[in-house]
């Protein structure tokens, strides 16, 4: 009996500590609420991250407080106390040791994260609300508090930017803790030439390359150079004292200045390093208040033999190692770690240039955090300062903002726990039905993108993304799923951008798998190809969509939507019940392959190609495309019909002929192409099979050659899909 009054009595006493271990910071009903304290001599700065602080709890409660500025504090009065403190170990802190709360940064920037901090822990405040915190939300009338604690918090790096359109919203910025380029760079990447746009350079500003003056590329040890450029950032830094960070990159190219002066400082023919590293000290002499950055990138190699400014750092550039797999585990790392660990060596400031999207195809999912949490680990370990990650930048790419927003959460603390994170982050955008299917998925898909080592660039087409991570029986169950959420969201932008980016996906997985159960099309008994219906109600989708979302391009070459979807539907005119007697008939390829294009396949798999050559494009850079084929098998064919690409920016041409050859390599038929100069277009050809009537028959085995246009230097053919019909 004695035992069970004990243990009632303790029952007792932890439910009374827990009672007594919080306390009302604020009640609308008993009319409790701290006033707001900044020191009398507070600055506007600080004044206004009172009023930051303002701003999040009348979006919390519809209540302002009162901010009063004063060194002396009424003991009647509970406070917050906002203080600025540059000599504490923390970015900021918050705490609670009596009646009063201080929140306190180094920096009135690390007070309001503190502040931010302290209302995502003890309030239900979320970055929309704040967003648009004037709207009438379901107002808190009552704020519980721990009666103490003490927290501290400082990021894992100094310099963190996810470079998405969500970053470039301010409110995003503060309660997600990141930097932003364009309010802190004066000069950014290969920008040198913008920077010098009106100024008249005299020859010897240029580099000297073979004994000659290439305009394609700066002398660095030129001092009409240095003067233009110094006086620039002077310029600049005056109009904007937020302006404090300089990149200094050589043009993007491998011309490296060779002229007397350079060659002096160290320069070689293939490392351009002493002489930037030179104008870099110039420079950081010049305005020891800013900071001066390069790239080590294409001409920026080996680490000078002079001492460098403390001002002075680097960014190192990953674009040649990512693959979609952590650092660690691939053949790069220890490259990577000896460069890291050999710039460290010899400056303070070591920043990393990380990639987060497909360029090629902004609404691949592209659901690297998992990745990149492995790399700012890795980063973090080797002493790594800032990274700047590279997004989609102006442009929407699938799942940004839950993408930004983690990756910030990463940049700060690089151990939190992702799935937790991804869960509350569609908890806070969506119902509980469709944020647990989002979330569900995403973290799914993230995981399945860090477990499969297959390699997937940072350009990669749809095709490479299936055998990552997009399984396309996966994807079509939890599109079908997402697809129910439509019409209660209808009026939902950032709803409707997701639904624009899996849309685009889906349809592009189709086209990948061209005829079959995942693809967009199937083929009858009598070999005609037969568009799905389906297909035709994607595609408008697709269009309501992006238009009432405002989406209008596609990848970073501002591929258009618009363009993209009246080539679908021209494409799949043009198939829906044409004949394909050649589909997935076996054949030889006699003539030599790429490397990277070894899958020929695709050449009669009823897939098709559009106008971004890394998918269902067969490329052919070194030898012409010859296919030897059986007549047996394309017997009741009266015409073969073939796509190619023309993409001359990356070198990719029509070809001049496409021949029919027989026995003791004859000739049978010839159709040649006239020269095009456009530059991004497809085209159809038609070769007309020999009839009854026709002297030269084919033979039993046969073949077709299609001959690379005529081109100096780099010069590929990309054909897709070859069909007799």
């Amino acid at each position: 009996m004695l035992k069970k009054y004990i243990y009632i009595a303790f029952i007792f006493y932890s439910f009374c500590s827990l009672a007594q271990s919080e306390v009302t910071l604020y009640s609308k009903k008993q009319k409790i609420h701290p006033r707001i304290n900044i020191p009398l001599h507070a600055d506007r700065n600080l004044n206004k991250a009172a009023l930051e602080f303002n701003k999040n709890f009348k979006a919390v409660t519809g209540k302002y407080l009162s901010i009063e500025k004063s060194n002396k504090l009424d003991t009647n009065d509970d406070y917050i106390l906002l203080r600025v403190n540059p000599t504490q170990n923390k970015s900021y802190c918050f705490y609670k040791n009596g009646k009063n709360i201080t929140i306190q940064g180094t920096t009135v920037q690390n007070l309001i994260y503190g502040i931010h901090d302290f209302f995502k822990r003890y309030t239900n405040l979320t970055i929309e609300e704040k967003k648009n915190y004037i709207k009438k939300y379901e107002r808190t009338t009552e704020i519980k508090i721990p009666n103490e604690f003490s927290i501290c918090s400082s990021p894992d790096f100094i310099y963190r930017e996810p470079y998405f359109s969500s970053n470039f919203n301010p409110d995003f910025r503060a309660w997600n803790k990141t930097n932003h380029l364009e309010l802190e760079w004066g000069i950014w990447g290969h920008n040198l030439s913008k920077t010098l746009k009106n100024v008249t350079l005299p020859t010897s500003s240029y580099a000297k390359v073979n004994g000659r003056r290439e305009k394609r590329q700066y002398c660095f040890t030129d001092d009409v150079l240095f003067r233009h450029i110094n006086e620039k950032i002077k310029n600049t830094y005056n109009g904007d004292h937020g302006l404090n960070k300089y990149m200094i990159l050589p043009n993007d190219n491998k011309f490296v200045c060779t002229c007397t002066t350079c060659k002096a400082v160290g320069n070689t023919k293939t490392d351009a390093s002493p002489a930037v590293f030179t104008f870099l000290n110039k420079l950081a002499k010049q305005h020891k208040h800013l900071s001066f950055f390069t790239t080590i990138y294409v001409s920026i190699k080996e680490v000078p033999k002079f001492k460098i400014a403390s001002n002075v750092g680097v960014f190192y550039s990953t674009i040649d190692i990512q693959n979609g797999i952590p650092i660690k585990d691939t053949k790069y790392y220890k490259k990577f770690e000896t460069d890291i660990k050999k710039w460290k060596n010899y400056l303070d400031k070591v920043y990393v240039w990380e990639y987060a999207v497909n360029f090629d195809n902004y609404f691949d999912i592209y659901p690297s955090l998992k990745v990149i949490q492995k790399n700012l680990n890795l980063y973090k370990k080797l002493g790594v300062n800032g990274v700047f990650i590279h997004g989609s930048e102006y442009d929407y790419s699938g799942f940004q903002d839950v993408k930004a927003t983690l990756l910030a959460k990463l940049l700060w603390n690089t151990t939190i726990n992702l799935d937790v994170e991804i869960n509350k982050y569609f908890l806070g955008q969506y119902p509980e039905k469709l944020a647990n299917a989002l979330s569900n998925y995403y973290s799914f898909i993230s995981d399945s993108f860090l477990i499969n080592k297959q390699e997937l660039s940072i350009y990669s087409g749809v095709n490479k993304s299936i055998k990552k991570y997009l399984d396309p029986k996966m994807f079509f169950g939890f599109y079908n799923e997402f697809d129910t959420h439509t019409q209660a969201h209808k009026y939902d932008k950032n709803y409707l951008k997701i639904a624009t980016a899996l849309t685009f996906l889906k349809l592009e997985i189709m086209r990948s798998y061209g005829i079959g159960t995942f693809g967009f099309a199937s083929l009858n008994r009598n070999k005609e190809i037969i568009v799905k219906n389906e297909t035709a109600l994607l595609l408008d989708k697709l269009t309501v969509y992006s238009k009432t979302s405002r989406l209008k391009v596609y990848n970073e070459e501002q591929y258009k939507i618009e363009e993209y979807i009246d080539s679908w539907r021209k494409t799949i005119y043009k198939y829906h019940k044409r004949k394909h007697y050649f589909y997935k008939k076996p054949f030889k390829i006699i003539s030599k392959l790429d490397e990277d294009y070894t899958n020929t396949k695709i050449l009669n798999d009823g897939a098709f190609g559009l106008k971004d050559y890394n998918t269902n494009w067969h490329i052919c850079s070194t030898d012409n495309l010859v296919l030897k084929i059986d007549k047996n098998k394309i017997k009741d064919s009266k015409k073969i019909t073939l796509s190619f690409l023309q993409d001359i920016k990356h070198k990719i041409f029509y070809p001049r002929s496409i021949e029919l050859i027989g026995t003791n390599n004859k000739i049978i038929k010839t159709k040649n192409l006239s020269s095009d100069k456009t530059s991004l277009s497809i085209k159809e050809v038609t070769l007309i099979l020999p009839t009854l009537l026709e002297n030269e028959q084919l033979p039993d085995s046969f073949i077709v050659r299609i001959r690379r246009a005529k081109k100096t230097g780099k010069n590929a053919l990309a054909c897709d899909e070859i069909i007799f019909n």
